[in-house]
């Protein structure tokens, strides 16, 4: 019995190294050039002219028309690479606006909303047009979880924010000035 598990791995070992052979056997470098092989491709490269008949040019593409007028609606300022100094432009930056609501329900939030937008409407325009974005102040309904909030303005400053607190907080006595994105006229 003990002899057994030698014959066992001398089988194993046989096996192996057959295979060993095998593999390497089939992996070897593979067939070489014969120099008349390297010789047809060495000319052919030489030559390659000789066989290719591709005529790029045919498919060059033209410049493009001159003297073509493009009509647009850019300003001339910045169609000519600069904008003058007092030029107003958008800007996205870490501002101000007014909160009016927060709740947990959606439909309490869009409520509240449109009595927002309504409440502006009716507004006096003397009460409007000192700094707080005329008829059209903006109004945000936005969900931060677990909250529905709505926002008014865009305000570059904490003072503008003031302002519009103090007209807003007349029909709505628990709003306050948060931070937020806003995007502002400057």
């Amino acid at each position: 019995m003990k002899a057994m598990p030698h014959k066992l791995f001398f089988c194993i070992l046989l096996t192996t190294a057959g295979l060993i052979l095998v593999v390497a056997g089939c992996s070897g470098p593979g067939r070489t050039m014969t120099d008349e092989e390297r010789a047809d491709l060495e000319h052919y490269l030489e030559n390659i002219n000789l066989y290719e008949d591709f005529d790029e040019t045919d498919y060059i593409d033209p410049p493009p028309a001159t003297g073509s007028v493009v009509d647009h609606d850019v300003p001339p300022e910045l169609m000519a690479g600069s904008a003058s100094s007092d030029a107003m432009s958008y800007q996205t930056m870490q501002g101000f606006r007014v909160q009016v609501h927060s709740s947990l329900d959606k439909e309490g939030a869009v409520s509240a909303e449109e009595k927002v937008i309504e409440w502006w409407k009716t507004l006096p325009e003397a009460e409007t047009s000192s700094g707080l974005g005329g008829s059209t102040m903006p109004v945000y309904l936005k969900f931060v979880q677990p909250y529905y909030r709505v926002r008014v303005g865009n305000f570059a400053t904490r003072e503008e924010a003031e302002v519009a607190l103090q007209v807003i907080s007349s029909r709505f006595p628990r709003a306050f000035i948060v931070v937020d994105r806003v995007t502002v006229l400057r």
